[in-house]
C-alpha cells in the first residue's frame, strides 16, 4: 500500500519515522503556569498530544529528518491543525502553526511552472477550517494556483498532475482528490471544481468502487491494485462534488475493505483507518468498529505522561505516532475533511484525565 503522506507531503513515510517527538513544549506546565485542562474525549487528547509535540522557537510545525538534515513537515503540520480544529481543541496551538503555514506557502507548495496541487489543496482546507482567506493565504490566492494547475503541461482535462507542466508527470488519485474536495467547499471558489476534474476522479475509480493509487492514463485498463488511503480521499472529494453515484460505489467498497480486526490497511494502521472512518462518516454510514480500532490503539493513563493521547500507527509508540495521530485525530472526532471549522474552539490544549496517580 502506499502510504498518503508520500504524495501529500514534502517529506516522505520513511523520514517521518526519524521526526523529533522530544521537542520542548509550549504548553508544558512550568512554575506559577496555569496547569492544563483535562479531557476525557479521544479526540481532544490526540489533539492536546499534537499541540505539545510542536517544534521551532515558536512551537509552530513540525519537522523531519533524512539523511541528518532536518526539514520542514509542512503536510503533517497542516494534518494536525485540522485534527486540532476538528477536536474544538488547542487553538492557540492551531493558530500558530496555521501562520506558519501562510508564512511558507511557496516552501511547501512552489512548483514551475505552476504549484502543487495535492499541498495547495490540504492548505486550503486549513484556511477554511482556520476562517482564513483562501484567496490570499500568505498572500498567495490558493484558489487560482489550484485551478491553473488542472489539466497543465500534458494532462489530460480536468486532470492534476502531482507536477503539472513537467512533460510525462505523474498523477495520483490523493492529489487529484484533495484538488476536488478543497475546490467544492472553498469560499470564492464559484463554479469550482470544474465538471471535467471530478469527472476525471470518478472516471479513475476502478469496477468494484475502489481507487488505486496512481491514476490509469487508459481508463480502458483494469486496475492493478487498490488502495484504502487514495479511496479514503476520493470519496470525501466525490461526495463534497455532489458525484452521487460514484461516491456511493466508493462506499460500498470501503464498507467490503474493512479487515477482520476493524482497522484498515494491509496491515490495519491508524492512517488507512482514519481515512475511511471519515468518507464513511461523510456518507453518513457507521464507523463504529474503525473508530474503535483507533481508540484502541491510543495511549492512555497507563502510558507515560508525554504520549498520552498518541495513536500509534501499528501498536507500538514510536516516532510514527505523530504522523499517525496527525491524521487520526479528526477521525476520532468523527470529522470528515470538509466538515472541519474552528468555529467555538477551544484555545488550550488539554491532557488527558487521568488519577492522581497517573
Amino acid at each position: 500500500m502506499q502510504r498518503t503522506t508520500r504524495i501529500v507531503a514534502v517529506a516522505t513515510a520513511a523520514a517521518a519515522l526519524v521526526a523529533a517527538l522530544a521537542a520542548p513544549s509550549l504548553s508544558a506546565t512550568r512554575a506559577g503556569s496555569t496547569p492544563s485542562p483535562t479531557t476525557k474525549h479521544p479526540s481532544a487528547a490526540a489533539a492536546g498530544y499534537l499541540a505539545r509535540q510542536l517544534q521551532g522557537p515558536h512551537h509552530d510545525h513540525y519537522t523531519v529528518t533524512f539523511s541528518g538534515t532536518v526539514y520542514p513537515s509542512y503536510g503533517e503540520t497542516a494534518d494536525a491543525v485540522l485534527s486540532m480544529d476538528a477536536a474544538g481543541v488547542a487553538q492557540r496551538a492551531a493558530q500558530r502553526a496555521t501562520t506558519y503555514l501562510a508564512n511558507n506557502v511557496a516552501g511547501y507548495a512552489a512548483g514551475s511552472p505552476t504549484y502543487y496541487p495535492g499541498p495547495v489543496a490540504k492548505l486550503m482546507l486549513v484556511a477554511v477550517a482556520q476562517h482564513r482567506s483562501v484567496r490570499s493565504f500568505g498572500g498567495v490566492d490558493l484558489v487560482a494556483k489550484l485551478q491553473a494547475a488542472e489539466g497543465a503541461g500534458d494532462a489530460q482535462p480536468g486532470e492534476y498532475q502531482q507536477n503539472p507542466g513537467f512533460p510525462g508527470g505523474s498523477s495520483y488519485i490523493v492529489s487529484q482528490a484533495l484538488a476536488v474536495l478543497a475546490l467544492a467547499i472553498a469560499p470564492g471558489a464559484a463554479q469550482q471544481p470544474s465538471a471535467a476534474a471530478v469527472s476525471f476522479l470518478a472516471g479513475q475509480q476502478c469496477a468494484d468502487g475502489g481507487f488505486q493509487s496512481t491514476v490509469r492514463p487508459d481508463t480502458g485498463v483494469a486496475c492493478s491494485g487498490e488502495d484504502v488511503d487514495s479511496a479514503g480521499y476520493a470519496v470525501q472529494a466525490l461526495l463534497a462534488a455532489g458525484a452521487k453515484s460514484a461516491s456511493a460505489s466508493g462506499l460500498t467498497w470501503l464498507q467490503h475493505a474493512r479487515n477482520s480486526d476493524g482497522g484498515y490497511g494491509n496491515p490495519s494502521n491508524a492512517n488507512s483507518t482514519a481515512l475511511a472512518v471519515e468518507a464513511l462518516i461523510a456518507g453518513h454510514l457507521r464507523a463504529s468498529r474503525p473508530i474503535g480500532w483507533l481508540r484502541s490503539h491510543q495511549i492512555g493513563c497507563s502510558g507515560r505522561s508525554s504520549r498520552r493521547g498518541a495513536v500509534t500507527f501499528h501498536g507500538r509508540y514510536d516516532a510514527s505516532a505523530l504522523l499517525a495521530t496527525s491524521q487520526a485525530g479528526a477521525a476520532l472526532a468523527r470529522k470528515p475533511l470538509a466538515w472541519i471549522d474552528r468555529g467555538g474552539a477551544q484555545a488550550a490544549a488539554p491532557v488527558l484525565a487521568c488519577g492522581s496517580a497517573g
